[in-house]
């Protein structure tokens, strides 16, 4: 029987690469027990869904699975943007429009190249009737990814702001 995994999105550090991926945790570890861990077993990190960075964010490779040698980490970081950008959208759900805006703020400051968080936040803004700063969100998700369907829900968005 296969013990249960949890999974977290890190950014790992090397000296030549940024790896974006899901690295998996058993039930009731930590990252942090990982990284510790002192048998020689477990000198590898078991890394899935893979983006393989240079050090100027420019995507080298995307792979399935990577198993990364601990010894040439030099920094792990839970991935930030991920995070806040995933629990905006579930207080967003739940129209819990003040929450959800606490944490597009945090992914925007994480990535703010990232439209999507933008478009996240134009629309909390705009629940919470800050139009002015619901139309610079909305206006910045337009720049960053001016075409789809993203692009058309922005649009009827700024739209209904100058209704």
């Amino acid at each position: 029987m296969k013990a249960h995994k949890d999974k977290i999105r890190v950014i790992i550090f090397t000296p030549e690469f940024k790896i974006k991926g899901d690295l998996h945790l058993y039930e009731n570890s930590r990252l942090s027990d990982i990284l510790n861990a002192d048998t020689v077993s477990k000198d590898f990190l078991p890394i899935t869904e893979v983006k393989l960075l240079d050090q100027k964010d420019n995507l080298l490779q995307e792979v399935s699975f990577l198993s990364l040698n601990k010894n040439q980490i030099v920094l792990v970081m839970e991935d930030d943007e991920a995070n806040a950008l995933l629990k905006a959208k579930e207080f967003l759900e739940k129209r819990r429009y003040q929450e959800a805006l606490e944490f597009a703020k945090r992914a925007i400051k994480a990535t703010p190249n990232v439209a999507e968080a933008h478009y996240v936040l134009g629309f909390c803004l705009a629940k919470l009737n800050d139009k002015k700063g619901a139309k610079t969100a909305f206006e910045e998700c337009l720049k960053l990814y001016p075409d789809g369907v993203t692009a058309h829900k922005v649009q009827e968005m700024l739209g209904t702001l100058k209704a």
